[in-house]
């Protein structure tokens, strides 16, 4: 049967947000790369730490690893095969703990309480700085001249990430470093295939193609197959990034402005080499004015403004949305629509543009990611051995432990040609899409996660490899929709219209969290995301254009320039040191 073969297939691209890469090739690279055999009694390169004589300490001990969300049904890492290598290798397991709640609240009341685990994600340098100011971060200094790995793969970020600290002293290490290849395709909207077949399959890419095409959708698809009422275009807007970041995020749709300055009071302009004000940004007024005008016809959704991803997802794997902003379907819906008997109404991803970037033609961007400063990593002072830790993410470190981590185990997860190209067996396939999986693929990343391309021009998780994304990531019926559209593959328009951006010291900008400026640069957020919404239900253009002027003239009372100046003066300095 058709969805049978359909579970042999691959979730479309296990990003980031996320995210998220190689610069250098590291030890252990070579034809057995990521052929781990389990050995009790090997040696990591780069150990140190011992019990007696040059032995090793390989006595069990259980780390807890705390992550935010995810529905994971894996406890303890050795019930995994990846986690019993690891076992066998460090006799580490790893007890995996998820929470439900804000995250960042949660690291800040544990360094508050000091109830912090061993190792630790925190999402943003602000809070990393607390850690470190407050001494719950063990400095990884004294560790590095035994992880040999760990500083050669990292040798052009350790530096920056040692400008985090006062002291200069490392503290972090970041996951999710990406380029060009892994970041391709980018976050735009996502559409039923069924609704781009009654209308003849448009060439979609201005905010007015898109506003026609889906006031037409919501005139031809009132209901669901179960009747239930459809809706227009759904977004997490609820979310903490949401209004936030990406209710503004046209900007990274047109040929200057990439995300790699996050969702702060600023952008990154790579033309003009500097940072810009975000809420003055031209293309951020348009990308306002198009959900405004999305609003006005009704078909964004209205529960958009406090939903958040798993509202966003449920309206998704029902088939309800027409469309999506930013959170896009992927193999995973389409396969829950397979199996409800609808697979014409799968999704796809195509791109939008503001009808100003339009006109342009300008080439887009691609944020390419050397620093990923909201994915940190530390050992904190309640680690009961730091060494063996730093002892494992040293060799997390090597492309053995980074293919493994990726891409499973050789010969039986993937294989090898004669000419070194790794390609995904069908148990690869079928067990990285399967939530409840026993390999453990991706499920080790924050040890260390790399996911550039290679000396070798391959990326370590074999389904990132351009030639197998849409052999593994796309159904037939989605296939057959990127055809009638013109395309050859999914990545088609943005391999035509994009091209890298290096994020280069950029995400490694921040204003001292104690600073006036600081607090100034959260009240300018804190008032987008305030007005964003009210601008986004303006009753008509002139209603809009009344309110930009209005929310202008507040804006500038908050003095946003003399935040803007603190980050191009800050940019400038970290060029003089990091050149």
């Amino acid at each position: 049967m058709k969805g049978a073969k359909l579970k042999k297939k691959l979730i479309a691209l296990l990003v980031a947000c996320l995210a998220l890469s190689l610069i250098v090739a590291c030890t252990n690279n070579g034809g057995n790369s990521g052929q781990t055999t389990a050995n009790p009694e090997s040696t990591p390169s780069g150990s140190s730490d011992t019990t007696g004589e040059n032995q090793p300490d390989r006595s069990p001990y259980t780390i807890k690893y705390m992550y935010p969300g995810g529905t994971n049904k894996i406890k303890l890492s050795d019930e995994t095969e990846i986690g019993q290598i690891i076992k066998e290798k460090f006799n580490i397991v790893f007890e995996f703990i998820p929470y439900a709640g804000n995250w960042e609240e949660k690291v800040n009341l544990m360094l508050a309480g000091g109830d912090y685990p061993e190792i630790l994600w925190i999402q943003y340098n602000p809070s990393l700085q607390k850690y470190i100011q407050a001494g719950a971060a063990l400095p990884l200094d004294d560790y590095l001249a035994d992880s040999p790995n760990f500083a050669k793969r990292y040798a052009e970020q350790i530096p920056i990430w040692r400008s985090i600290a006062a002291d200069q002293k490392l503290y972090n290490w970041q996951n999710g470093q990406s380029d060009f290849m892994n970041n391709i395709r980018g976050f735009d909207i996502g559409t039923r295939i069924d609704v781009l077949e009654k209308q003849g399959y448009p060439n979609l890419v201005s905010e007015d193609e898109w506003i026609a095409y889906l006031k037409q959708a919501m005139q031809d698809f009132p209901t669901t197959p179960s009747g239930q009422k459809t809706i227009g275009m759904v977004a997490p807007f609820g979310e903490p990034w949401g209004m936030a970041g990406i209710a503004g995020i046209m900007y990274e749709k047109g040929g200057r402005y990439t995300g790699v300055a996050g969702n702060g009071a600023v952008i990154f302009d790579h033309s003009n080499d500097q940072f810009v004000d975000y809420l003055k940004n031209e293309y951020v007024k348009e990308s306002i004015q198009f959900f405004n005008k999305l609003y006005r016809e009704g078909i964004l959704d209205r529960e958009s403004f406090t939903d958040k991803s798993p509202q966003v997802e449920e309206k998704l794997d029902s088939g309800r949305a027409l469309s999506s902003w930013y959170q896009l379907p992927g193999y995973g819906t389409n396969l829950k629509l397979i199996e409800s008997g609808h697979p014409e109404m799968q999704y796809i991803t195509l791109p939008v543009r503001s009808n100003t970037q339009v006109e342009r033609n300008e080439k887009r961007l691609i944020m390419e990611l050397d620093l990923v400063p909201f994915n940190n990593m530390i050992i904190t002072k309640n680690a009961k051995d730091p060494k063996r830790i730093m002892e494992l993410v040293d060799w997390a470190s090597t492309d053995e432990a980074q293919i493994l981590f990726q891409s499973g185990i050789k010969d039986k997860h993937y294989t090898v040609d004669a000419n070194g190209v790794r390609t995904p067996t069908d148990l690869y396939t079928s067990e990285a899409q399967n939530p409840d999986s026993k390999v453990g693929l991706f499920l080790f990343n924050f040890l260390g996660y790399d996911s550039r391309t290679g000396e070798d021009g391959q990326a370590y998780s074999v389904s990132s490899n351009l030639e197998y994304r849409d052999k593994l990531s796309q159904t037939e019926e989605t296939m057959n929709a990127f055809k009638q559209l013109g395309w050859e593959t999914s990545f088609d328009y943005w391999l035509e219209t994009a091209e890298g951006a290096k994020s280069g010291v950029v995400p490694s900008i921040k204003l001292d969290p104690d600073s006036a400026l600081s607090q100034t640069d959260q009240k300018l957020v804190e008032f987008r995301v305030k007005n964003t919404a009210k601008l986004i239900m303006a009753k008509d253009d002139a209603d809009f254009d009344k309110l930009w002027g209005e929310v202008l003239q507040e804006y500038e009372k908050l003095k946003p320039q003399t935040v803007i100046d603190e980050y191009n003066r800050l940019y400038q300095e970290a060029l003089q040191i990091f050149k």
